[in-house]
């Protein structure tokens, strides 16, 4: 069977798998419009910094003393990176980097291509998919440049040269000073529902579900048991609880059977929700008819 998907401005269609058929349940995966509802990763400077950087190498932020962090908290794409230039003529290649098990050795996950700065504020449409953890940064070659400004206390890792997609590196300190750097991250709602179990006892269904960043889930629909909205703490699984109420469980006794179509809505924290419509089918046992009194 298959999920559709609908936006308003694209139609995306999901086929489930083989093993989803048995469920024996149909869904529709609404995918509500953009607003626009995003999360800022990084920091630029605050005004036009003095050049500091020269040469070519990559640079990393893995913690800052106060204001954004410039790792993605979020599994998600980053949709644009920005710089705040002090001159034209350097080349920066923004980086997606992720830790490896030695803290002092990185390795570089993507990049976006090249771009020649000009002056003031530089702002670089991108389209790369990041997962919670994994961190910004950039790679400058070309003249003296402003790929960083000063904060005392702060402190950010460097290595000459450019790491390419995959390979990893050690990277050295660089004492007071921050990264001239900042992207727009667009939290993923791609929520899947992975299985439905039913009680045939108490003519209910559990849908189990897979949420890809912390955020609030919640479930309606007509003649469906009220549930509390979930609050995700952590990506995963989550899971709610079908059961009928008022004619629909009244017609779930009479037939042993009736069709649901609850409505669930993930919103990750800081991003845009996605609904997604199913149908379940509810089962309950029938209970045999009470023995007929015989009077004599």
């Amino acid at each position: 069977m298959d999920w559709r998907v609908s936006t308003a401005n694209r139609c995306l269609t999901r086929w489930l798998s083989a093993a989803a058929v048995a469920l024996a349940t149909t869904a529709s995966l609404t995918c509500v419009p953009s607003a626009g509802a995003v999360v800022t990763v990084g920091q630029l400077a605050p005004s036009s910094p003095t050049p500091q950087c020269s040469g070519t190498a990559d640079y990393l932020q893995p913690s800052v003393t106060g204001g954004n962090l410039y790792i993605a908290r979020q599994a998600g794409t980053i949709t644009s990176w920005s710089t705040r230039s002090s001159g034209a003529g350097a080349t920066y290649v923004f980086k997606v980097f992720r830790r490896t098990s030695d803290p002092d050795i990185f390795q570089v996950i993507a990049h976006a291509p090249a771009h020649e700065l000009t002056a003031g504020v530089n702002t670089v449409p991108v389209h790369i998919a990041v997962r919670s953890g994994d961190m910004i940064g950039l790679n400058e070659s070309g003249s003296l440049n402003s790929c960083t400004f000063s904060q005392l206390g702060d402190g950010l890792l460097t290595r000459p040269g450019g790491l390419a997609d995959g390979s990893s590196g050690q990277f050295g300190p660089r004492n007071d000073v921050r990264l001239n750097l900042s992207a727009v991250l667009a939290p993923s709602n791609d929520f899947s529902i992975d299985s439905v179990s039913r009680d045939r006892k108490h003519g209910t269904a559990t849908v189990m579900m897979s949420v890809p960043n912390p955020g609030m889930l919640t479930i309606s629909g007509k003649g469906l048991k009220k549930r509390p909205a979930k609050n995700i703490a952590v990506a995963g699984m989550a899971q709610f609880n079908v059961a009928a109420v008022g004619k629909r469980k009244q017609k779930l006794e009479r037939r042993g059977k009736v069709a649901m179509s609850p409505n669930l809505t993930f919103s990750p924290a800081g991003g845009d929700s996605a609904t997604q419509t199913f149908t379940v089918k509810l089962l309950q046992r029938r209970r045999p008819p009470a023995p007929s009194v015989q009077f004599p």
